[in-house]
């Protein structure tokens, strides 16, 4: 069986050569993430981002390989399975066709900044960042998938970990120190107004 994410070449006699792949898949878990936590993305997380979008497609993330941009020379459709690229790649990329077509290149990578996300943290050794909305970039025929490298073109992982957000957690002696300031910054007030 394939894995999933592979990118397949497509040639239909008079229309132009196309690498046809899902960058994202919904609902499924990534690899973990620098072993801190996994990622999945929800239906429908890029609608948004696909209304006018300006995104290119490279070779394994190379800028100075750019396969194909929305809108003439890269199609993005979000369907049943997930998001898919269809790229119609310049005459030059043929050497690259043929390592697709030879299965040396297996995987599709893609690279997004999250804009709406949750965390499932029931289970504490591996926390589940899901993508409600996410803001794509870039699709690429890669060597070895990078899903779980994607997102940290963008911001590093361990960056993403910390700034997800934390359960409340206040005990009395917050509900004191906060009691005190405000009756600190009530008594200023006060003698302002003496």
């Amino acid at each position: 069986m394939l894995p999933e994410s592979r990118p397949e070449v497509r040639k239909v006699d008079g229309e132009p050569t196309k690498i046809v792949g899902y960058a994202v898949r919904w609902d499924q878990l990534s690899h973990p993430i620098f072993g801190m936590f996994q990622e999945r993305f929800k239906r429908g997380a890029f609608t948004a981002s696909l209304i006018n979008p300006d995104v290119y497609a490279s070779w394994q993330h190379d800028s100075r390989e750019v396969l194909g941009r929305t809108p003439n020379t890269l199609a993005l459709i979000e369907d049943d399975i997930g998001l898919r690229y269809e790229i119609t790649p310049p005459s030059w990329a043929e050497k690259h066709i043929e390592t697709i077509e030879r299965g040396d290149v297996r995987g599709s990578s893609f690279i997004f900044r999250s804009v709406v996300e949750e965390w499932d943290e029931t289970n504490s050794d591996m926390p589940i960042r899901s993508i409600i909305e996410a803001e794509l970039f870039e699709v690429s025929p890669v060597t070895t998938p990078a899903y779980p490298q994607s997102s940290v073109g963008i911001r590093s992982a361990e960056d993403i970990f910390n700034s997800r957000p934390q359960p409340n957690t206040h005990t009395a002696n917050d509900e004191e120190q906060r009691d005190a300031a405000l009756l600190d910054l009530e008594m200023r007030l006060k003698k302002l107004n003496l």
